[in-house]
């Protein structure tokens, strides 16, 4: 199997750089042939990712080395490609990718999965999230798709310098608890309409609406905790009207899971959904902007494909 690398030079403030330094000899060493691809700009990773998809018919494998920006392009790009199976060396910010599929969180040990799955053709499927809204007709996601506040603060960090300062640190994940509390006392909640699988429900004043492929996202907040990658099920939070101050301890317990007790938190599962906000609210794709307003959600059961990866229990 044929190994392609994209990397992502900006990922935390360019340490995936340093990373793949440190990777490079490491597969000299292990005599294995292998490709590597640098993006220069936003989307680069996508076009690279589909065009070795689109070039190859024998299987491969396309690992990032960055973040879960960084898979999305490649999941957007060639993640429904049969042949073509996905994995990730993290050298990112969140990192949900590497905690809901159950890679490797340490470079090193990643790379040595991503070897032995291409020699013993360690590839699982896994089930791919697709989406559609106003700025995004036709896109993939492997993690989450969110509508509301948890989009807003997404997109506030990826556009803040202050996320290259908190990478130079090491604490590239706090960068979105910061805009948490600084848009808290902002952000206006709207209503909100949903169908999932046909049926409708409504609600008042709601914050946020996520729709998960696997319990993690935000940095490893466990938004979704009954979610699993291969169940063929989205499972959709929805955070209703809520004082600001309850906001703070929904946020601090769903890093366990615990924010799902709440009254005011519902938890449904499906294949496919719709959500209508009653306002232009952001939307997210796996943390990237996925513009604003209606979205649509369905699941494409067994629909990507990851190297290294290990099975949900």
């Amino acid at each position: 199997m044929n190994l392609y690398f994209i990397i992502n030079p900006a990922a935390k403030n360019g340490r995936s750089a340093s990373i793949w330094e440190q990777l490079q000899p490491l597969l000299d060493q292990e005599g294995i042939a292998y490709q590597a691809y640098w993006t220069t700009r936003k989307g680069e990773g996508k076009e690279i990712a589909r065009r070795l998809g689109e070039e190859s018919v024998e299987p491969i494998a396309i690992a990032a080395v960055g973040g879960d920006g960084t898979v999305h392009e490649i999941v957007n790009g060639a993640g429904s490609l049969t042949h073509v199976a996905i994995s990730c060396i993290p050298a990112g910010t969140g990192n949900d990718f590497i905690r809901g599929f159950h890679l490797a969180r340490a470079s090193k040990r990643a790379l040595r999965q991503l070897i032995d799955g291409a020699r013993s053709g360690g590839v699982l499927s896994f089930d791919l999230g697709r989406f559609a809204s106003s700025a995004v007709p036709d896109g993939a996601f492997a993690n989450s798709v969110g509508c509301g506040f948890d989009a807003h603060i997404a997109r506030a960090a990826n556009r803040s310098a202050w996320k290259g300062r908190f990478n130079r640190f090491r604490l590239g994940s706090l960068i979105y608890a910061f805009y948490l509390v600084k848009e808290l006392f902002r952000y206006q909640p709207v209503d909100l309409d949903i169908c999932i699988d046909g049926k409708n429900y409504s609600f008042q004043q709601a914050w946020m609406a996520t729709v998960s492929n696997h319990p993690y996202y935000g940095g490893g907040m466990r938004i979704a905790p009954s979610a699993r990658a291969d169940d063929g099920l989205l499972h959709i939070t929805v955070v209703g009207r809520m004082s600001r101050w309850k906001i703070l301890a929904l946020f601090l317990s769903v890093f366990w899971g615990g924010h799902v007790r709440m009254k005011e938190i519902c938890v449904f599962a499906g294949r496919n959904v719709c959500i209508r906000p009653a306002a232009p609210v952001p939307l997210h794709a796996d943390g990237e902007d996925a513009g604003e307003g209606e979205v649509s959600a369905w699941i494409e059961a067994k629909g990507m494909r990851v190297i290294g990866a290990e099975p949900d229990e």
